[in-house]
């Protein structure tokens, strides 16, 4: 019976390592291109069944001895994928297994391979907090599907107990504490400012190894599983809200560029009057673009990036756009004669790049902007707005199938729309017939450049269409 069992708990050992051995290497492959090397536990599966044989006949001794040879390969295999367990960071293996979710009996396996390791690695808590959380969260996101300590007991048996300190008890009723006042937030930013997240953390990291023992992880568990709960509709709530209130400022902007159009018609070409202002030069020489509705555009936060933009980060994110208006007067000022005078130049962005025609560049000479103030400060503004949107746009993209990576840009898209709207009512006051001449002379440049920001905005769109619809 002896021998039976210890075949048993190295077969059970072996079916273990070998589940994490292969998500392993699985995750690796997207990281790296050499990977270290990995244990052959085909061969230790070959040691179990030659030991299983011997003793189905018999022979207890070369069973032992085969069983022994399994047990030093299986210290072996630990070394091994201790070391290549390294290169796997706690995001790498989230990223990894929200892409492709692991059956339940390989997830269970891999929980099981944390908490019986003998020294555990810096990361280790954190693997394992996002292992067990997403292990026992049911299909609908809220409660667990069974009971937690009956099933964290059964995950631990057979492992040594560990000791606990009188400390991890007062931190484990904390934890319980906290558990409670989850569901008393009912705004996002209310609960991220709450800082509940950074407190929880610096529980599980002076728990120490007291963090894996079967009596702290219910209740770890169950803090994760009631904030994950909360947090997710608050988020869901706040993006839902963005998107409305984006989608109306969209239409108000797209209706503002029309408006924009017809007062330069009526301006350009009145009814037995005079015509004001300058000819519209189209880019590249073609008819302007009419706005409309596009049909489809071609390591994990900080939480405080998640919020809405509040008083300080709105002034951050006016930074950021007169960052990119200062840096587009020092591209053009730096260019030389030849490409001053080109039909386009292209000024590169940090994701993306922007196609400036002549009278755009124009814009950025100091003598224009002393000419007409306005009307060049809003060909700027505007030119710095249809960069920003195309950066934030390309960073959105990238991070768009990574949960919450996506939400800062989501925001600043969310802001240069509300900005355009903003730039888009001044170009309308300010194309009237008493306009001063050196105004009304870029007139139509600033048509041009309201199309061009309401073209920009029909590639932002799709980011607030409703996800529900």
């Amino acid at each position: 019976m002896f021998l039976d069992d210890q075949l048993r708990g190295l077969e059970e050992e072996t079916a273990m390592l070998d589940a994490v051995a292969r998500l392993t290497v699985a995750v690796l492959a997207e990281l790296v291109r050499s990977q270290p090397p990995q244990p052959r536990l085909d061969q230790v599966q070959g040691l179990l069944r030659s030991a299983r044989e011997l003793a189905a006949r018999g022979d207890t001794n070369g069973a032992e001895k085969a069983l022994e040879q399994v047990s030093d390969a299986l210290v072996h295999a630990r070394q091994l994928l201790a070391v290549s367990d390294l290169g796997v960071s706690p995001f790498a293996l989230r990223s990894h297994l929200e892409r492709k979710p692991l059956p339940r009996p390989d997830q269970r396996a891999l929980i099981r391979y944390f908490l019986s390791k003998e020294v555990h690695a810096e990361n280790d808590r954190d693997k394992l907090d996002y292992l067990l959380t997403n292990h026992f969260r049911s299909e609908a996101g809220a409660a667990p599907s069974e009971n937690l300590e009956a099933a964290c007991a059964e995950l631990c048996q057979g492992l040594p107990p560990g000791h606990l300190r009188q400390s991890d008890e007062v931190m484990r009723h904390e934890l319980e504490s906290l558990i409670a006042r989850v569901d008393d937030f009912t705004e996002f930013d209310q609960l991220v400012q709450a800082r509940m997240v950074e407190r929880v953390r610096a529980l599980k990291t002076n728990l120490g190894d007291a963090f894996f023992h079967p009596r702290i992880l219910p209740t770890l568990i169950r803090f994760n599983l009631a904030f994950r709960k909360r947090f997710d509709r608050l988020f869901d709530q706040q993006v839902a809200a963005a998107r409305r209130d984006t989608r109306q400022r969209l239409e108000q902007a797209w209706e503002l560029v029309r408006q924009i159009e017809s007062a330069y018609e009526s301006l350009a070409f009145p009814e037995g009057g005079e015509r004001v202002g300058a000819a519209i030069v189209p880019e590249a020489g073609g008819t302007a673009t009419r706005v409309g509705r596009l049909e489809s555009p071609d390591e994990r936060p900080a939480l405080d990036r998640l919020m809405r933009p509040a008083e300080t980060h709105l002034r951050e994110k006016e930074s950021e756009l007169r960052g990119i208006i200062g840096r587009l007067a020092r591209y053009v000022e730096k260019l030389p004669h030849e490409q001053m005078m080109a039909e386009k130049v292209v000024f590169p962005l940090r994701h993306a790049q922007l196609e400036l025609v002549r009278w755009e560049r124009e814009a950025f000479v100091p003598a224009s902007a002393a000419a007409a103030p306005e009307s060049a400060r809003c060909v700027q503004t505007a030119l710095g707005i249809v960069a920003w949107i195309e950066e934030e746009l390309a960073q959105y993209n990238q991070c768009r199938e990574q949960r919450y990576l996506w939400k800062p840009h989501f925001d600043g898209l969310s802001h240069a729309v509300a900005r355009s709207g903003e730039l888009l009512a001044a170009v309308h006051r300010l194309m009237r017939p008493d306009a001063p001449e050196e105004e009304s002379a870029w007139f139509g440049p600033l048509l041009h450049t309201s199309v061009r920001l309401g073209i920009a905005l029909n590639h932002a769109g799709p980011v607030f269409e409703d996800a529900s619809a």
